[in-house]
């Protein structure tokens, strides 16, 4: 009888580790991989335009606040040639 009870415990362990071991081996896969880098480079990509995005008001911002964007008719600095 602890033949068969230890025999059947051996096979449920057997059974769940192949099938952990499988989706181990899934997410591992080049797909997988391929697919996570994919969303990496989508992610940094969205990083990277909202940088750029706030970079570009911050600078209006500044020129704003510096006069910059004055017209040009109506410009005060010196030349200096």
């Amino acid at each position: 009888m602890k033949r068969i009870f230890w025999l059947i415990v051996g096979i449920a362990v057997g059974v769940y580790a192949v099938t952990r071991l499988k989706k181990r081996a899934q997410v591992l896969a080049p797909e997988s991989v391929q697919e996570s880098a994919a969303k990496l480079a989508a992610a940094v990509r969205h990083f990277g335009d909202q940088v750029r995005e706030g970079m570009a008001e911050r600078e209006a911002e500044l020129k704003d606040a510096l006069g910059i964007d004055a017209d040009p008719a109506g410009d005060t600095r010196k030349d200096y040639r």
